[in-house]
Protein backbone atom coordinates (compact mmCIF):
# COMPACT_ATOMS: atom_id res chain seq x y z
CA UNK A 1 0.00 0.00 0.00
CA UNK A 2 1.68 3.27 -1.15
CA UNK A 3 1.21 6.53 0.54
CA UNK A 4 0.33 10.29 -0.89
CA UNK A 5 3.05 12.67 0.85
CA UNK A 6 3.86 16.40 0.83
CA UNK A 7 7.44 17.25 -0.19
CA UNK A 8 9.48 19.61 1.36
CA UNK A 9 12.74 20.31 0.53
CA UNK A 10 15.88 19.20 3.36
CA UNK A 11 19.41 21.17 3.73
CA UNK A 12 20.98 17.49 3.73
CA UNK A 13 23.61 17.02 1.01
CA UNK A 14 23.78 12.67 -0.04
CA UNK A 15 26.28 12.63 -2.97
CA UNK A 16 25.36 10.60 -5.72
CA UNK A 17 22.80 8.65 -3.74
CA UNK A 18 19.40 9.49 -3.83
CA UNK A 19 17.73 10.14 -0.36
CA UNK A 20 14.19 10.68 1.23
CA UNK A 21 13.31 11.36 4.91
CA UNK A 22 9.99 9.70 6.25
CA UNK A 23 8.03 10.05 9.81
CA UNK A 24 8.68 6.79 11.43
CA UNK A 25 4.24 6.43 11.62
CA UNK A 26 4.54 6.71 7.53
CA UNK A 27 7.29 4.54 7.74
CA UNK A 28 5.42 1.62 9.93
CA UNK A 29 1.98 2.12 7.44
CA UNK A 30 3.84 1.42 4.28
CA UNK A 31 6.37 -1.39 5.65
CA UNK A 32 9.64 0.55 5.48
CA UNK A 33 12.37 0.23 7.39
CA UNK A 34 15.96 2.43 7.54
CA UNK A 35 17.72 2.10 4.93
CA UNK A 36 15.25 0.25 2.24
CA UNK A 37 14.78 1.13 -1.52
CA UNK A 38 11.55 2.94 -2.21
CA UNK A 39 9.37 4.11 -5.38
CA UNK A 40 9.29 7.98 -5.66
CA UNK A 41 6.39 8.83 -7.70
CA UNK A 42 5.36 12.24 -9.70
CA UNK A 43 3.34 11.85 -12.85
CA UNK A 44 4.75 9.78 -14.75
CA UNK A 45 7.85 10.42 -13.55
CA UNK A 46 9.35 7.58 -11.18
CA UNK A 47 12.48 7.34 -9.48
CA UNK A 48 14.02 4.46 -6.87
CA UNK A 49 15.19 6.37 -3.36
CA UNK A 50 16.95 4.99 -0.09
CA UNK A 51 14.99 6.05 2.75
CA UNK A 52 15.80 7.65 6.21
CA UNK A 53 13.26 7.32 9.04
CA UNK A 54 13.29 10.13 11.28
CA UNK A 55 10.90 11.03 14.68
CA UNK A 56 11.35 14.69 13.97
CA UNK A 57 13.18 15.31 11.11
CA UNK A 58 9.79 15.41 8.93
CA UNK A 59 6.17 15.54 10.38
CA UNK A 60 3.56 12.62 10.12
CA UNK A 61 2.25 13.15 5.78
CA UNK A 62 5.34 14.83 4.62
CA UNK A 63 8.33 13.35 2.83
CA UNK A 64 11.80 15.36 2.95
CA UNK A 65 13.56 15.44 -0.33
CA UNK A 66 17.68 15.34 -0.18
CA UNK A 67 19.16 18.46 -2.25
CA UNK A 68 20.35 16.29 -4.90
CA UNK A 69 16.64 15.30 -5.42
CA UNK A 70 15.36 18.31 -5.88
CA UNK A 71 18.38 20.36 -7.77
CA UNK A 72 19.44 17.33 -10.15
CA UNK A 73 16.75 15.02 -10.20
CA UNK A 74 14.05 18.05 -10.62
CA UNK A 75 11.89 16.49 -8.00
CA UNK A 76 8.93 18.74 -7.20
CA UNK A 77 8.86 20.48 -3.69
CA UNK A 78 5.52 21.63 -1.80
CA UNK A 79 3.36 18.92 -4.03
CA UNK A 80 1.65 15.65 -3.23
CA UNK A 81 4.03 12.67 -4.53
CA UNK A 82 3.47 8.92 -4.15
CA UNK A 83 5.76 6.79 -2.54
CA UNK A 84 5.65 3.19 -2.43
CA UNK A 85 7.54 0.19 -1.70
CA UNK A 86 8.92 -1.34 -5.42
CA UNK A 87 7.99 -4.71 -7.11
CA UNK A 88 10.79 -7.22 -6.85
CA UNK A 89 13.38 -7.02 -9.10
CA UNK A 90 14.08 -9.38 -12.02
CA UNK A 91 17.61 -7.92 -12.93
CA UNK A 92 19.20 -9.80 -9.37
CA UNK A 93 17.52 -12.78 -10.54
CA UNK A 94 19.57 -12.62 -14.23
CA UNK A 95 22.78 -11.21 -12.58
CA UNK A 96 22.53 -14.71 -10.29
CA UNK A 97 22.18 -16.38 -13.63
CA UNK A 98 25.11 -14.70 -15.26
CA UNK A 99 27.31 -15.57 -12.38
CA UNK A 100 26.85 -18.98 -12.92
CA UNK A 101 28.26 -18.65 -16.03
CA UNK A 102 24.91 -18.77 -18.15
CA UNK A 103 24.16 -16.62 -20.82
CA UNK A 104 21.57 -13.56 -20.42
CA UNK A 105 18.74 -12.79 -22.98
CA UNK A 106 18.40 -9.57 -24.66
CA UNK A 107 15.48 -8.93 -22.30
CA UNK A 108 17.80 -10.10 -19.06
CA UNK A 109 20.22 -7.16 -20.40
CA UNK A 110 17.80 -4.47 -20.89
CA UNK A 111 16.20 -5.11 -17.50
CA UNK A 112 19.51 -4.80 -15.73
CA UNK A 113 20.34 -1.56 -17.07
CA UNK A 114 16.94 -0.05 -16.91
CA UNK A 115 17.29 -0.90 -13.03
CA UNK A 116 20.91 0.19 -12.84
CA UNK A 117 19.90 3.75 -14.45
CA UNK A 118 16.71 4.07 -12.55
CA UNK A 119 19.37 2.95 -9.21
CA UNK A 120 16.31 0.28 -8.14
CA UNK A 121 19.79 -1.77 -7.81
CA UNK A 122 22.32 -0.94 -4.66
CA UNK A 123 26.16 -0.13 -5.30
CA UNK A 124 26.80 -3.88 -3.55
CA UNK A 125 24.59 -5.34 -6.81
CA UNK A 126 25.64 -3.42 -9.52
CA UNK A 127 29.14 -4.55 -8.14
CA UNK A 128 28.28 -8.44 -8.48
CA UNK A 129 26.99 -7.10 -11.94
CA UNK A 130 30.74 -5.45 -12.97
CA UNK A 131 32.26 -8.74 -11.65
CA UNK A 132 30.98 -10.29 -14.52
CA UNK A 133 32.51 -8.70 -16.88
CA UNK A 134 35.57 -10.44 -15.34
CA UNK A 135 34.03 -13.55 -15.20
CA UNK A 136 32.51 -15.16 -17.18
CA UNK A 137 32.56 -12.33 -19.50
CA UNK A 138 30.30 -11.47 -22.49
CA UNK A 139 28.74 -12.86 -25.62
CA UNK A 140 29.37 -10.96 -28.88
CA UNK A 141 25.27 -10.26 -28.94
CA UNK A 142 25.17 -10.02 -25.26
CA UNK A 143 27.52 -7.13 -25.92
CA UNK A 144 24.97 -5.50 -28.14
CA UNK A 145 21.94 -6.37 -26.33
CA UNK A 146 23.64 -4.24 -23.19
CA UNK A 147 24.73 -1.06 -25.14
CA UNK A 148 20.78 -1.08 -26.42
CA UNK A 149 19.68 -1.41 -22.86
CA UNK A 150 22.33 1.15 -21.85
CA UNK A 151 21.19 3.85 -24.32
CA UNK A 152 17.54 3.28 -24.15
CA UNK A 153 17.88 3.86 -19.94
CA UNK A 154 17.82 7.02 -20.61
CA UNK A 155 17.67 10.36 -22.61
CA UNK A 156 18.82 9.75 -26.76
CA UNK A 157 19.86 13.30 -28.53
CA UNK A 158 19.46 14.14 -31.87
CA UNK A 159 21.09 16.62 -33.87
CA UNK A 160 20.24 16.35 -37.07
CA UNK A 161 19.96 19.26 -39.42
CA UNK A 162 20.32 21.36 -36.38
CA UNK A 163 22.67 23.68 -38.52
CA UNK A 164 21.99 22.50 -41.98
CA UNK A 165 24.85 19.58 -41.17
CA UNK A 166 22.16 16.85 -42.52
CA UNK A 167 22.78 13.63 -40.07
CA UNK A 168 26.51 14.39 -39.93
CA UNK A 169 27.70 14.52 -36.36
CA UNK A 170 31.25 14.05 -35.57
CA UNK A 171 32.93 12.98 -32.29
CA UNK A 172 36.17 11.74 -30.83
CA UNK A 173 36.91 9.18 -27.37
CA UNK A 174 39.77 8.02 -25.73
CA UNK A 175 39.51 4.80 -23.65
CA UNK A 176 42.15 7.00 -21.48
CA UNK A 177 44.44 5.13 -18.95
CA UNK A 178 47.00 8.05 -19.71
CA UNK A 179 47.70 11.15 -18.09
CA UNK A 180 46.33 14.69 -19.60
CA UNK A 181 43.55 15.22 -21.27
CA UNK A 182 44.32 18.24 -23.34
CA UNK A 183 43.27 16.86 -26.52
CA UNK A 184 39.64 16.73 -26.54
CA UNK A 185 38.92 20.57 -26.12
CA UNK A 186 41.50 21.16 -29.28
CA UNK A 187 40.36 18.67 -31.23
CA UNK A 188 36.58 19.27 -30.90
CA UNK A 189 37.37 23.33 -31.28
CA UNK A 190 39.68 22.56 -34.70
CA UNK A 191 36.38 20.45 -35.87
CA UNK A 192 33.83 22.92 -35.18
CA UNK A 193 35.89 25.87 -36.17
CA UNK A 194 35.40 23.95 -39.86
CA UNK A 195 31.63 24.06 -39.68
CA UNK A 196 31.25 20.37 -38.08
CA UNK A 197 28.91 19.79 -35.77
CA UNK A 198 30.24 18.44 -32.17
CA UNK A 199 28.15 17.38 -29.21
CA UNK A 200 30.86 15.72 -27.31
CA UNK A 201 30.24 14.31 -23.81
CA UNK A 202 33.26 13.62 -21.63
CA UNK A 203 33.32 11.65 -17.74
CA UNK A 204 35.37 12.43 -14.71
CA UNK A 205 37.90 10.59 -13.14
CA UNK A 206 38.07 7.23 -12.94
CA UNK A 207 41.53 6.00 -12.78
CA UNK A 208 43.55 8.79 -14.32
CA UNK A 209 44.28 12.19 -12.02
CA UNK A 210 41.75 13.87 -14.08
CA UNK A 211 39.20 13.51 -16.34
CA UNK A 212 38.22 15.87 -19.27
CA UNK A 213 35.07 16.76 -17.46
CA UNK A 214 37.91 17.47 -14.22
CA UNK A 215 39.58 20.31 -17.01
CA UNK A 216 37.12 21.83 -18.57
CA UNK A 217 35.19 22.59 -15.28
CA UNK A 218 37.99 25.21 -14.97
CA UNK A 219 37.24 27.82 -17.37
CA UNK A 220 33.59 26.42 -18.43
CA UNK A 221 30.30 25.14 -17.00
CA UNK A 222 30.26 21.45 -18.06
CA UNK A 223 26.73 20.85 -15.71
CA UNK A 224 24.19 21.47 -18.45
CA UNK A 225 20.50 20.65 -19.04
CA UNK A 226 19.41 18.64 -22.14
CA UNK A 227 17.39 22.21 -23.44
CA UNK A 228 20.65 24.10 -23.10
CA UNK A 229 22.79 21.44 -24.75
CA UNK A 230 20.41 21.98 -28.11
CA UNK A 231 20.84 25.72 -27.68
CA UNK A 232 24.57 25.53 -27.08
CA UNK A 233 25.48 23.11 -30.01
CA UNK A 234 22.94 25.22 -32.52
CA UNK A 235 24.68 28.81 -31.38
CA UNK A 236 28.44 26.98 -31.85
CA UNK A 237 28.46 23.56 -33.78
CA UNK A 238 29.29 21.70 -30.61
CA UNK A 239 29.25 21.27 -27.14
CA UNK A 240 31.95 20.22 -24.41
CA UNK A 241 30.03 18.70 -21.49
CA UNK A 242 30.00 16.47 -18.87
CA UNK A 243 27.98 13.50 -19.83
CA UNK A 244 26.53 12.69 -16.56
CA UNK A 245 24.86 15.82 -16.68
CA UNK A 246 22.33 14.79 -19.28
CA UNK A 247 20.30 11.71 -18.16
CA UNK A 248 22.15 9.93 -21.06
CA UNK A 249 22.94 6.51 -20.95
CA UNK A 250 22.51 6.21 -16.67
CA UNK A 251 22.89 2.80 -16.57
CA UNK A 252 26.64 3.74 -17.34
CA UNK A 253 26.77 6.67 -15.24
CA UNK A 254 25.76 4.35 -12.03
CA UNK A 255 28.44 1.66 -13.39
CA UNK A 256 30.62 4.01 -13.38
CA UNK A 257 30.38 5.34 -9.56
CA UNK A 258 30.96 2.02 -8.35
CA UNK A 259 33.87 1.60 -10.98
CA UNK A 260 35.51 4.73 -9.32
CA UNK A 261 35.80 3.15 -5.83
CA UNK A 262 37.16 0.18 -6.98
CA UNK A 263 39.54 2.05 -9.26
CA UNK A 264 39.00 -0.61 -12.10
CA UNK A 265 37.86 -0.81 -15.23
CA UNK A 266 37.24 -3.89 -18.14
CA UNK A 267 37.65 -4.20 -22.14
CA UNK A 268 33.67 -5.11 -22.25
CA UNK A 269 32.59 -2.43 -19.95
CA UNK A 270 34.59 -0.07 -21.71
CA UNK A 271 33.14 -1.01 -24.91
CA UNK A 272 29.78 -0.90 -23.97
CA UNK A 273 29.97 2.38 -21.94
CA UNK A 274 31.91 4.53 -24.81
CA UNK A 275 29.55 3.42 -27.64
CA UNK A 276 26.20 3.80 -25.53
CA UNK A 277 27.12 7.50 -24.73
CA UNK A 278 28.23 8.12 -28.35
CA UNK A 279 24.50 6.39 -30.03
CA UNK A 280 23.05 8.24 -27.14
CA UNK A 281 24.87 11.61 -28.40
CA UNK A 282 23.90 11.24 -31.98
CA UNK A 283 27.27 10.89 -33.17
CA UNK A 284 27.66 9.35 -36.82
CA UNK A 285 31.06 10.00 -37.33
CA UNK A 286 33.46 8.79 -34.10
CA UNK A 287 37.32 8.53 -33.41
CA UNK A 288 38.40 6.49 -31.02
CA UNK A 289 41.62 7.24 -29.47
CA UNK A 290 43.69 3.74 -28.41
CA UNK A 291 46.65 5.08 -26.39
CA UNK A 292 48.68 2.04 -25.36
CA UNK A 293 52.19 1.04 -24.14
CA UNK A 294 53.71 -0.16 -20.71
CA UNK A 295 51.94 0.86 -17.72
CA UNK A 296 48.81 2.34 -19.64
CA UNK A 297 45.20 0.24 -20.03
CA UNK A 298 46.83 -1.28 -23.42
CA UNK A 299 50.19 -2.75 -22.54
CA UNK A 300 49.45 -6.08 -24.64
CA UNK A 301 49.14 -6.22 -28.75
CA UNK A 302 46.21 -8.54 -27.95
CA UNK A 303 43.95 -6.42 -26.21
CA UNK A 304 44.81 -3.53 -28.72
CA UNK A 305 43.95 -5.77 -31.35
CA UNK A 306 40.51 -7.22 -29.62
CA UNK A 307 39.57 -3.10 -28.72
CA UNK A 308 40.08 -1.94 -32.63
CA UNK A 309 38.04 -4.94 -34.30
CA UNK A 310 35.31 -4.97 -31.67
CA UNK A 311 34.79 -0.90 -31.56
CA UNK A 312 34.40 -0.86 -35.39
CA UNK A 313 31.79 -4.28 -35.27
CA UNK A 314 29.80 -2.99 -32.36
CA UNK A 315 29.53 1.47 -33.89
CA UNK A 316 28.82 -0.55 -36.94
CA UNK A 317 25.67 -2.29 -35.48
CA UNK A 318 23.90 0.95 -34.61
CA UNK A 319 25.05 2.84 -38.18
CA UNK A 320 28.00 4.64 -36.86
CA UNK A 321 31.51 4.76 -38.95
CA UNK A 322 34.39 4.52 -36.68
CA UNK A 323 38.19 5.73 -36.84
CA UNK A 324 40.95 4.04 -35.08
CA UNK A 325 43.75 5.84 -34.02
CA UNK A 326 46.63 3.82 -32.87
CA UNK A 327 49.32 5.61 -30.20
CA UNK A 328 52.30 4.30 -28.21
CA UNK A 329 52.45 6.12 -25.22
CA UNK A 330 55.66 6.85 -23.02
CA UNK A 331 54.70 9.90 -20.90
CA UNK A 332 52.01 12.03 -20.16
CA UNK A 333 49.84 13.82 -22.91
CA UNK A 334 51.52 17.32 -22.63
CA UNK A 335 53.14 18.72 -19.52
CA UNK A 336 50.76 19.16 -17.19
CA UNK A 337 48.98 16.63 -15.00
CA UNK A 338 46.17 17.71 -12.68
CA UNK A 339 42.50 20.00 -13.69
CA UNK A 340 44.35 23.36 -13.88
CA UNK A 341 47.83 22.49 -15.44
CA UNK A 342 46.01 20.76 -18.30
CA UNK A 343 43.67 22.95 -19.05
CA UNK A 344 46.28 25.32 -19.52
CA UNK A 345 48.48 23.49 -21.77
CA UNK A 346 45.01 22.65 -24.50
CA UNK A 347 44.81 26.90 -24.30
CA UNK A 348 48.75 27.30 -25.02
CA UNK A 349 48.03 24.72 -27.82
CA UNK A 350 44.69 26.87 -29.00
CA UNK A 351 46.59 30.21 -28.35
CA UNK A 352 49.75 29.17 -30.19
CA UNK A 353 52.19 30.69 -27.19
CA UNK A 354 55.98 29.72 -27.20
CA UNK A 355 55.49 27.45 -24.66
CA UNK A 356 52.93 24.66 -25.89
CA UNK A 357 53.57 21.30 -26.26
CA UNK A 358 54.71 20.39 -29.46
CA UNK A 359 53.34 16.55 -28.80
CA UNK A 360 50.42 17.37 -27.66
CA UNK A 361 49.97 19.81 -30.62
CA UNK A 362 50.79 16.66 -33.21
CA UNK A 363 48.82 13.96 -31.19
CA UNK A 364 45.83 16.57 -31.42
CA UNK A 365 46.47 17.13 -35.55
CA UNK A 366 46.95 13.41 -36.06
CA UNK A 367 43.14 13.25 -34.76
CA UNK A 368 41.85 16.31 -36.85
CA UNK A 369 43.32 14.91 -40.35
CA UNK A 370 42.06 12.01 -40.44
CA UNK A 371 38.29 13.10 -39.31
CA UNK A 372 38.64 16.26 -41.48
CA UNK A 373 39.22 14.06 -44.45
CA UNK A 374 36.71 11.31 -43.78
CA UNK A 375 33.54 13.65 -43.60
CA UNK A 376 35.02 15.70 -46.66
CA UNK A 377 36.04 18.62 -45.02
CA UNK A 378 39.89 18.51 -46.48
CA UNK A 379 41.06 16.30 -49.29
CA UNK A 380 42.71 13.36 -49.06
CA UNK A 381 46.38 14.12 -47.95
CA UNK A 382 45.17 18.12 -46.64
CA UNK A 383 43.58 17.55 -43.63
CA UNK A 384 46.50 18.53 -41.56
CA UNK A 385 47.33 20.91 -43.60
CA UNK A 386 43.95 22.63 -42.55
CA UNK A 387 43.77 21.61 -39.34
CA UNK A 388 46.90 23.64 -38.48
CA UNK A 389 45.74 26.64 -40.45
CA UNK A 390 42.55 26.37 -37.85
CA UNK A 391 45.20 26.54 -35.10
CA UNK A 392 47.59 29.48 -36.68
CA UNK A 393 44.80 31.81 -37.36
CA UNK A 394 43.44 31.70 -34.01
CA UNK A 395 39.51 30.39 -35.36
CA UNK A 396 39.73 27.07 -33.00
CA UNK A 397 40.54 29.51 -30.35
CA UNK A 398 37.85 31.82 -30.74
CA UNK A 399 35.82 28.77 -30.95
CA UNK A 400 36.81 27.45 -28.10
CA UNK A 401 35.35 30.55 -26.23
CA UNK A 402 32.89 30.39 -28.07
CA UNK A 403 31.43 26.94 -27.06
CA UNK A 404 32.34 28.31 -23.27
CA UNK A 405 30.56 31.58 -23.44
CA UNK A 406 27.35 29.50 -24.88
CA UNK A 407 27.90 27.00 -21.73
CA UNK A 408 27.98 29.90 -19.18
CA UNK A 409 31.32 31.33 -18.95
CA UNK A 410 31.37 35.02 -17.57
CA UNK A 411 34.62 36.05 -18.62
CA UNK A 412 37.95 34.77 -21.76
CA UNK A 413 40.67 33.72 -19.71
CA UNK A 414 44.46 33.67 -21.12
CA UNK A 415 46.57 30.48 -19.99
CA UNK A 416 48.59 32.66 -18.10
CA UNK A 417 46.06 33.44 -16.05
CA UNK A 418 45.26 29.47 -14.70
CA UNK A 419 46.17 29.25 -11.13
CA UNK A 420 47.85 26.64 -9.99
CA UNK A 421 48.89 25.61 -6.45
CA UNK A 422 51.02 27.97 -4.35
CA UNK A 423 52.54 25.18 -2.36
CA UNK A 424 55.82 23.44 -5.40
CA UNK A 425 58.25 21.00 -4.80
CA UNK A 426 61.31 20.78 -7.72
CA UNK A 427 61.72 16.93 -8.70
CA UNK A 428 64.97 16.69 -9.57
CA UNK A 429 66.79 14.22 -11.55
CA UNK A 430 68.41 11.16 -9.55
CA UNK A 431 71.07 10.28 -12.00
CA UNK A 432 72.09 11.55 -15.91
CA UNK A 433 71.04 10.99 -19.22
CA UNK A 434 67.94 11.07 -21.51
CA UNK A 435 64.18 10.80 -20.23
CA UNK A 436 62.84 7.12 -22.07
CA UNK A 437 59.95 7.01 -19.98
CA UNK A 438 57.57 8.67 -17.48
CA UNK A 439 55.48 5.98 -16.41
CA UNK A 440 51.72 7.00 -16.23
CA UNK A 441 51.04 4.41 -12.65
CA UNK A 442 53.21 6.98 -10.46
CA UNK A 443 52.11 9.98 -11.71
CA UNK A 444 48.94 8.69 -10.80
CA UNK A 445 49.66 7.71 -7.29
CA UNK A 446 51.51 11.09 -6.91
CA UNK A 447 48.84 13.51 -8.32
CA UNK A 448 45.91 11.59 -6.71
CA UNK A 449 48.21 12.17 -3.70
CA UNK A 450 48.21 15.84 -3.90
CA UNK A 451 44.49 15.81 -4.05
CA UNK A 452 43.82 15.85 -8.04
CA UNK A 453 40.84 15.46 -9.56
CA UNK A 454 38.76 17.49 -6.70
CA UNK A 455 41.69 20.01 -5.93
CA UNK A 456 41.90 21.63 -9.27
CA UNK A 457 45.08 23.72 -8.50
CA UNK A 458 46.60 20.55 -7.82
CA UNK A 459 49.01 18.64 -9.72
CA UNK A 460 52.46 18.19 -11.84
CA UNK A 461 54.05 20.02 -14.58
CA UNK A 462 56.67 18.50 -16.38
CA UNK A 463 60.04 20.42 -16.92
CA UNK A 464 61.35 17.84 -19.13
CA UNK A 465 59.69 15.09 -20.74
CA UNK A 466 60.25 11.84 -22.99
CA UNK A 467 63.37 12.34 -25.51
CA UNK A 468 64.81 15.06 -23.00
CA UNK A 469 68.90 14.81 -21.81
CA UNK A 470 68.41 15.57 -17.66
CA UNK A 471 71.32 15.86 -15.61
CA UNK A 472 71.97 14.44 -12.29
CA UNK A 473 70.28 17.08 -9.94
CA UNK A 474 68.44 19.12 -12.94
CA UNK A 475 64.70 19.73 -12.06
CA UNK A 476 62.05 17.51 -14.27
CA UNK A 477 59.24 18.48 -12.94
CA UNK A 478 57.40 20.70 -10.13
CA UNK A 479 54.51 18.97 -7.78
CA UNK A 480 52.04 21.75 -6.88
CA UNK A 481 49.01 21.69 -4.07
CA UNK A 482 46.83 23.51 -2.23
CA UNK A 483 48.58 23.27 1.73
CA UNK A 484 51.39 21.78 2.67
CA UNK A 485 50.30 18.23 3.61
CA UNK A 486 49.18 17.22 0.87
CA UNK A 487 52.37 18.36 -0.89
CA UNK A 488 53.84 15.90 1.87
CA UNK A 489 51.55 13.52 0.52
CA UNK A 490 52.94 13.44 -2.54
CA UNK A 491 56.36 13.82 -2.42
CA UNK A 492 56.07 10.84 -0.07
CA UNK A 493 54.36 8.99 -3.26
CA UNK A 494 57.02 9.76 -5.87
CA UNK A 495 58.88 6.69 -6.64
CA UNK A 496 61.77 7.57 -8.70
CA UNK A 497 62.49 4.19 -10.30
CA UNK A 498 58.88 3.94 -11.15
CA UNK A 499 58.39 6.98 -12.51
CA UNK A 500 61.07 7.61 -14.74
CA UNK A 501 62.93 5.27 -17.13
CA UNK A 502 66.43 7.55 -17.51
CA UNK A 503 69.36 5.89 -19.58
Amino acid sequence: MGLYLKSKELDFEGGKDLFVVLNKDDAEKIGLSDGDTALLGYRDVEMYVQVIITDDKVRVGEIGLYEELVDERFAPVNTMVFLDIPKPTKALDAIRKKMMGEKLTEEELLCIMQDIGSRKLRETEVAFFISTFFNPGFEEDEIYWMTKGMVNSGEVLNFKNIRNNKDVMVDKHSIGGTAGKGITPILISILAANDLVCPNTSTRAITSPAGTSDILEVVMPVTVSKEDVYRVVKETGACLIWGGSLYLAPADDEIINVERSLRLQEFQKVLVSIVAKKVAMGATYVLIDLPYGKNTKLDRPDDLEFLEREFKKLFAKFGIKCFILKRQIKGPDGNGVGPALEIREALRVLEQTDDMSEDLESTVLDMAEILLEEVGKAQKGHGRELAIETLRSKKALKKFWEIAISQGQKEILLSQDIKVGKFTYELKSHKSGCIKEIRTRNIVDIARSLGTPKIKTAGIFFERNVGDRVEKGEVIAILYADNENRLKRGKDAIDMESLLRIE
